[in-house]
């Protein structure tokens, strides 16, 4: 390993610019965003359903295939860098959006231009900003900074849907650009003036995919080494397919037996969840003891799933569906934190770009075993009303009650899996096994 920079391992006003990076970064995120599902309505009002369920699942594919190319990238070049290029590379695509005569359509082949680069461009972003936040931020304050980016990751994400629709009929396809232009340069700009320190560079292999590969492997290799690493990220795999399966049964759940303004009300309670949480980790700095609040919040995020499926009732689901976003945003922070601290320098952003793959995977699984399993169990417990009197007493009566089936099931799997969790040594002494390693820890060590 090579040292490709002379910096403090932490900067004295670390926070300060994480903090100012976190803003410019949250606002290129929900520009790009917001140009992201614009393309995607526009798209489809002038071509079909299937091509907008393609274009839905296209940016999923997308992360997990580039994500490993682009982790290795950003231990290459360094944090600051790939956030440069990520957020340049968006500044480029939205000025397609300004400079062509672009009104409140754009053509087939401009939208998937823009519908693959925007998760080719996350898929940089992420795993570089993630990657940044030991070499910014005092590992006291870590967890802190992790619910600071669970807020604005909930934000952004509940933005793009909300707001795209409107502005496209407001604004056209133009004006989007011009909107994402906006909030892309101030991203541009923060990380411009920002300084990060960099991590020792990876031994160089070559230039092209193959030798990012090679690299990938190395940092997976050394997770695998610190076996604790390994459970950790199969138990978020499990943890994000439960997230995976109530993304797709949420809405049937409610759009069974309530209104269009009901199944919004329960959809913003939920998105309050996520932001609320995020805001109370970043005061509080999440659970002292790691492991412990993972395992723990995720049995809570079990239970959450089972409550939501046992009565065909706005406010039980409302309720249900907060405190499983609430949940989910620690869990992500968490893991985020347990890997920020246990992780070398130079592998986080390799590390970062398999932990977003996992959480891709595992997302686009619970998806489509959610629609493949309600699709079974609904005509077997009954369209219209539940047949089974027995199933009754745990589903409730009422309309597609069988995609509240799958979901207490599931719930019920996920909440088994996080109690045989609880007996794997290896995770549950994860925290006292492996020591830290962030670059604070590793600079206050003697020289060996």
């Amino acid at each position: 390993m090579s040292t490709v920079d002379t910096e403090p391992a932490v900067l004295p006003h670390g926070v300060r610019t994480f903090t100012i990076l976190s803003i410019g970064q949250f606002a290129a995120i929900c520009g790009v965003t917001l140009l992201n599902f614009a393309a995607a309505f526009s798209v489809y009002r002038t071509y079909s359903i299937l091509v907008l369920g393609i274009i839905y699942a296209m940016p999923f594919v997308i992360l997990v295939l580039a994500s490993p190319l682009t982790g290795a990238l950003v231990d290459r070049w360094g944090t600051r860098r790939a956030l440069l290029v990520s957020n340049a590379g968006g500044l480029a695509l939205v000025a397609t959006l300004v400079l062509l005569p672009i009104e409140h359509t754009v053509p087939a082949w401009h939208g998937l231009i823009i519908i693959v680069s925007v998760p080719l461009l996350k898929a940089l972003l992420l795993p570089a900003y993630e990657a940044s936040v030991p070499f910014l931020v005092p590992k006291r304050h870590i967890g802190r900074a992790n619910g600071m980016r669970m807020f604005m990751n909930g934000f952004g994400a509940a933005l793009g849907p909300i707001a795209a629709g409107p502005a496209l009929d407001a604004v056209g396809m133009t004006g989007v650009g011009l909107i994402a232009a906006a909030t892309v340069g101030l991203g541009l700009a923060t990380v411009w003036f920002a300084t990060i320190p960099a991590a020792p560079q990876p031994d160089s292999t070559g230039t092209g995919p193959a030798a990012w590969f090679a690299e990938f492997r190395v940092a997976w290799d050394r997770v695998r080494a610190r076996g604790g690493l390994v459970d950790l990220l199969m138990f978020f795999a499990v943890v994000s397919f439960g997230i995976g399966f109530v993304e797709v049964l949420l809405p049937r759940l409610v759009d069974g037996f309530g209104t269009a303004a009901e199944l919004r009300a329960v959809l913003l309670v939920a998105t309050a969840g996520m932001l609320i949480s995020g805001v109370a980790v970043t005061i509080w700095g999440g659970p002292r003891r790691r492991v412990r609040g993972l395992l723990e919040f995720s049995l809570l995020l079990a239970a959450a799933m089972i409550v939501g499926s046992l009565r065909p009732n706005v406010a039980l689901i409302a309720v249900a569906a907060f405190v499983f976003l609430s949940c989910t945003s620690v869990i992500l922070g968490n893991v985020q934190t347990l890997l920020n601290v246990k992780v070398e320098p130079e592998f986080q952003g390799r590390v970062m770009g398999l932990k977003n793959a996992v959480y891709g995977v595992a997302l686009m699984a619970g998806n489509t075993l959610a629609g493949f399993g309600g699709g079974v169990f609904d005509p077997l417990v009954g369209h219209d009303r539940v047949d089974s009197g027995a199933l009754t007493l745990f589903i409730g009566g009422g309309p597609a009650r069988g995609f509240a089936l799958v979901l207490m099931v599931t719930g019920i799997l996920v909440a088994l899996f996080v109690i045989a969790a609880y007996r794997s040594r290896r995770l549950r002494t994860l925290e006292a096994d492996l020591p830290d390693v962030t670059p604070e820890d590793l600079a206050a060590r003697p020289e060996r």
